[in-house]
């Protein structure tokens, strides 16, 4: 089963090389990355966050444990 996660982006569009481009980035991660499309910018950026949390896992329980938190602080308000 796969498993699901929520994460905070911001989107931004930037020229690059003189054609406009879309910048998807996670502030707590520090991943980053970008397409020509909105879709593929967002796509490129969960391959990315994929890959940086296969290498680094302990980081993937401090974003659950926050996801958590929220969720808590929500309920809560």
């Amino acid at each position: 089963m796969e498993e699901r996660l929520s994460v905070n982006i911001l989107v931004r569009e930037e020229e690059m090389e003189g054609k406009k481009v879309f910048v998807v980035n996670n502030d707590e991660t520090g991943v980053a990355d970008f397409g020509d499309t909105l879709e593929q910018a967002i796509d490129n950026f969960r391959k990315s966050l994929t890959m940086y949390l296969e290498a680094y896992p302990e980081k993937r329980k401090i974003l659950v444990d926050q996801e958590e938190t929220v969720l808590v602080s929500q309920i809560l308000l």
